[in-house]
């Protein structure tokens, strides 16, 4: 008689398909709410410095990039370098246009990182 094969499951991986739909409250003027318990405060940064409409550099696109901001504190949940969160409010009061930080959320995944966060988190809320 022998024993069956045992195939171990492969490592998960950043795009692996999350557990459960994380909330995303946007903050876009006024004063930040309080956190509640297991909220994870993201701030999102103003550009470094001006650029001409439509222009703006890789760095300062990255600083205010939801998307961006969203999967690596995901990928940070998932190596347990910041405590487990149940929701997120996104501090974008000090963008130049924060409503750009809808848009850019509600907009068309366009890779891999897109999908992962599309299927993670979804927004509750814009204030």
């Amino acid at each position: 008689m022998s024993t069956p094969l045992h195939t171990p499951s492969p490592p998960s991986t950043p795009f692996d398909k999350a557990a459960s739909i994380i909330g995303v409250t946007i903050v876009t003027s006024g004063l930040v709410p309080s956190l509640p318990d297991g909220a994870h405060l993201l701030r999102l940064d103003p550009a470094l410095h001006d650029h001409p409409p439509g222009q703006e550099c890789i760095a300062c696109a990255t600083a205010g990039d939801i998307r961006a901001q969203l999967f690596d504190l995901l990928q940070q949940r998932r190596a347990g370098t910041v405590p487990p969160f149940t929701s997120v409010i996104v501090d974008a009061t000090r963008l130049r246009d924060p409503h750009s930080v809808v848009a850019r959320f509600d907009g068309p995944a366009l890779g891999l990182r897109d999908h992962t966060v599309a299927r993670s988190f979804r927004v509750d809320d814009v204030i």
